[in-house]
């Protein structure tokens, strides 16, 4: 017996196909905010991370220069570019160069600026980090000197913040 009645075309109309095509964009946009919230707060720890063994590895050459009584080593230290203490540099170790006021970097990582002895994080683009700042984190090593209770003048090493004013 032949078929008289009408058969109904398969797969998607254009209307169903465009449908389906704006949901799939929707949750790719909603899915590729989140991942980058999370790249930014994966590299805001790499940061404190990168800031700590810093910190830790000054105060261990601060205190086997004052073990062996060269206090004065202690102010070369300050000078220094501190990721030359760490036994290997991080992965996102730019190197040393002189930061403009303009500058850009191709890619997020470290620069010591060896104008002003400070050691910046870059960012490719003004962003913010997961703590919320949009300026770029600077570090300084700093000399501390300070009176013991016996009276005896201590001088010890700080890896301190300083202000920007986000101006790099």
């Amino acid at each position: 017996m032949a078929s008289t009645g009408h058969t109904r075309p398969r797969g998607f109309s254009l209307l169903e196909f465009a449908l389906v095509v704006a949901v799939t964009a929707a949750l790719c946009a909603v899915l590729l905010h989140r991942l980058d919230g999370y790249r930014r707060a994966a590299e805001d720890a790499a940061t404190r991370q990168t800031v700590a063994a810093l910190r830790t590895a000054l105060q261990v050459e601060a205190a086997r220069a004052l073990a062996q009584g060269r206090t004065e080593a202690l102010a070369a230290l300050a000078q220094e570019n501190p990721i030359r203490l760490l036994a290997r540099p991080p992965a996102n170790y730019l190197g040393e160069f002189a930061l403009s006021a303009q500058g850009r970097v191709a890619r997020n990582g470290w620069v010591f600026d060896p104008r002003d002895k400070t050691l910046v994080y870059v960012t490719s683009e003004r962003e913010r980090f997961a703590s919320g700042k949009s300026e770029l984190p600077a570090f300084k090593v700093e000399l501390t000197r300070n009176v013991t209770v016996a009276g005896k003048p201590a001088m010890s090493l700080a890896l301190n913040e300083v202000d920007t004013q986000g101006s790099r």
